[in-house]
């Protein structure tokens, strides 16, 4: 057995660029793992920039030169993101809040619906098991109250920080776009000796990770933008909320569906009770999650992504669990690095 593993790993690291390569990854996941705070705005700078070299890409195409195509591009950017903080950011908070003002009449709501279910099914759940069912909530609630607080404080103490990311933010997407060759002749000057191996397996990733994050951004808009119909034509509180966080749960594969499915469920309960809106409401929100992991997928992510299910969500669990939300939103291009460094 310890021969076999020998012989694997001198087949493996048989050569520097191997060996370097090896600890160039290893020395990577280390500093995400540690620092992965501290470089929260540097990767969100680097997609963003990622995006937006595709859409530089595509002007090209209309024969336009590469410094207006990259001035338009990040023209679109400002455009975009001015547009953001000053209509859906403020809707936003205008919704958080008064969601956060309203949890105890939600909260209220929701017992006095959950205690008419004795009556209303009184073989399957009955009023000793309503109460122990309160007990439990009673005693979540507390403690759920005392996160809360701490997370207020917390959240007054990080409001510079996050200010301080808002202005940086531009100022990184634009060094990251105007001066990427620079950057990446940079990085590529620190790994000493043959990079063949490296080239191939970027050349494999590139393609990869551009049309990944690229079908992301499109799904999460297209998505985001059907659930704000959605919601809006039934009347749905906090619809922007809502929206938003379907938008986003495409970012957990198989399970994101499934989380967005519980806010969305509890708050039609409370607003519409068991009633035709609410199930018409559940039927075109089930029929868009069925739409989009049925039609939208396959067309975005039909070069993207190859991957048995099975290791996607396992990668989702494992990277999610060692670097938090990047784990989960780069599980799929990790594990087709990993899948191109394989091969």
């Amino acid at each position: 057995m310890i021969e076999h593993l020998s012989n694997i790993f001198k087949r493996i690291f048989n050569n520097e660029e191997t060996i370097i390569f090896s600890v160039i990854i290893i020395l990577s996941l280390i500093a995400f793992s540690l620092f992965i705070e501290v470089l929260t705005p540097f990767i969100i700078s680097i997609i963003v920039a990622y995006l937006l070299v595709g859409l530089q890409k595509n002007i090209e195409m209309y024969n336009v030169s590469q410094p207006l195509s990259t001035i338009i591009a990040f023209s679109v950017f400002i455009i975009v993101g001015a547009a953001m903080f000053t209509w859906l950011i403020p809707l936003l908070y205008v919704q958080l809040q008064s969601f956060v003002l309203d949890i105890p009449r939600l909260f209220n709501d929701f017992l006095n619906f959950v205690s008419t279910i004795p009556a209303a099914f009184p073989d399957l759940v009955n009023s000793d098991q309503i109460s122990v069912f309160f007990q439990a909530v009673s005693s979540e609630l507390s403690s759920v109250t005392q996160n809360l607080v701490k997370s207020s404080i917390s959240g007054i103490q990080s409001t510079i920080t996050v200010l301080l990311y808002i202005i940086l933010f531009p100022i990184l997407v634009y060094f990251f776009m105007f001066d990427r060759k620079n950057i990446i002749e940079g990085c590529l000057k620190i790994i000493p000796g043959n990079r063949a191996m490296l080239s191939q397996v970027w050349s494999e990733m590139d393609i990869q990770l551009s049309n990944y994050v690229r079908g992301k951004s499109i799904e999460i808009m297209i998505v985001g933008f059907a659930a704000a119909l959605i919601f809006s034509l039934f009347g749905l509180q906090y619809t922007a909320l809502l929206s938003v966080l379907v938008g986003f749960s495409v970012l957990i594969p198989f399970l994101g569906a499934f989380i967005a499915t519980i806010p969305v469920a509890i708050i039609g309960l409370l607003q519409f009770g068991l009633t035709f809106d609410f199930w018409m409401l559940i039927g075109a929100y089930i029929l868009l999650q069925i739409l989009d992991g049925n039609v939208l997928v396959p067309i975005l992510f039909s070069d993207a992504v190859k991957l048995h299910p099975f290791f996607i969500i396992l990668a989702v669990f494992v990277f999610g669990g060692i670097f938090g939300f990047w784990g989960v939103f780069f599980a799929i291009p990790i594990a087709t690095f990993i899948k191109a460094v394989w091969n």
